[in-house]
């Protein structure tokens, strides 16, 4: 399964504000966001939000995390 990388816009009542949602689909993406106010947009930004994946073994090898432990978050990023 490949996710894709959604910034999803959400207005809350107070405030409006982004976040950065992994998901299969727009649809996944609008799901994992319910009931925390009224969405409204949806942005894939996959082709535009690059990644790297030496950065975040780097910095998870910094952070005291064994090789294993990087093997399994880096292999997950998409």
């Amino acid at each position: 399964m490949t996710l894709k990388k959604y910034f999803v816009y959400i207005d809350d009542g107070k405030n409006v504000f982004k976040e950065a949602i992994p998901a299969v689909n727009e649809k996944a993406a609008r799901d994992y966001c319910a009931g925390n106010g009224e969405i409204i947009a949806v942005k894939d930004v996959t082709n535009e939000i690059k990644i790297s994946r030496n950065k975040v073994f780097d910095a998870l090898k910094n952070a005291g995390f064994s090789d294993i432990e990087c093997d399994f978050v880096v292999r997950a990023l998409n």
